[in-house]
């Protein structure tokens, strides 16, 4: 029946955006690292981030923190650490199904920097608990899986106004995997807008998005990212979707 393998997998959009903080945490080019300032500055050691991930049949919620224990801003050790958890509904004429996935990694990583480019590189275990409903549609109301996950972030800023990013995140839980990748420009000193696409697979479907996104809002301490577009999944359901996240330093 559809609905006993429906699909949960704005959780693994989330898992995805969980470990991509470098879309929006990344110096503009030409300026200085916070490290670098005249006069001296605090390293920034902690990068804190959440956000919130909502589409026609479902919605996900993901917070996390990276840590380096030099500086954020310096190729080294990087330690990151995130959970989602989100609900997605499929329909039948007469049964309403939900899967609820809650999905959390640690994962040590390196950070490298390259001149405008840099790269992050993760590894490191992974849990999922999936809960069932209605449970007669299921052998067991819920299950927990533990495994190994890899993820690898990449921000690239080819000239003063342009800047590429790209995410991708893969899982030996029920071979799971997500990537991203999005180009953009940059407005007025305030961010980055441009588009966007992502696919994302679980043990249930798959999902494919294309949409736009405008990150880098800086308000105080705190850098925003917004997106919007257009998501198709493996059960041909069609729909919008709409992400807001934001992070800071410490």
């Amino acid at each position: 029946m559809p609905g006993s393998r429906h699909l949960s997998c704005c959780c693994a959009i989330a898992a995805i955006l969980a470990c991509e903080p470098a879309l929006v945490s990344a110096q503009p080019s030409g300026t200085l690292e916070s490290d670098d300032l005249i006069g001296g500055a605090t390293p920034e050691r902690f990068l804190f981030y959440s956000g919130f991930d909502l589409w026609t049949f479902g919605y996900a919620g993901y917070a996390g923190a990276q840590w380096a224990p030099d500086s954020l801003n310096r190729d080294g050790f990087v330690l990151s650490a995130f959970v989602s958890d989100g609900i997605e509904r499929f329909d039948t004429p007469t049964t309403r199904y939900r899967t609820a996935i809650l999905r959390a990694a640690i994962l040590p990583g390196w950070r490298f920097k390259r001149g405008n480019l840099e790269v992050k590189v993760f590894a490191g275990p992974d849990f999922e608990h999936d809960a069932f409903s209605p449970a007669r549609a299921y052998h067991l109301p819920y299950r927990n899986s533990v495994g190994a996950r890899a993820a690898v972030d990449l921000w690239w800023e080819p000239s003063a106004l342009t800047m590429l990013s790209a995410s991708a995140s893969v899982t030996t839980i029920a071979g799971g995997y997500s990537a991203r990748m999005a180009g953009g420009w940059r407005v007025f000193e305030t961010g980055w807008i441009g588009p966007e696409i992502a696919v994302s697979s679980d043990r249930y479907s798959r999902q494919y998005r294309v949409g736009a996104h405008f990150t880098g809002l800086r308000t105080g301490a705190f850098e925003w990212s917004l997106a919007a577009g257009y998501v198709q999944d493996s059960f041909q359901r069609t729909g919008m979707y709409g992400r807001i996240s934001v992070l800071t330093r410490r």
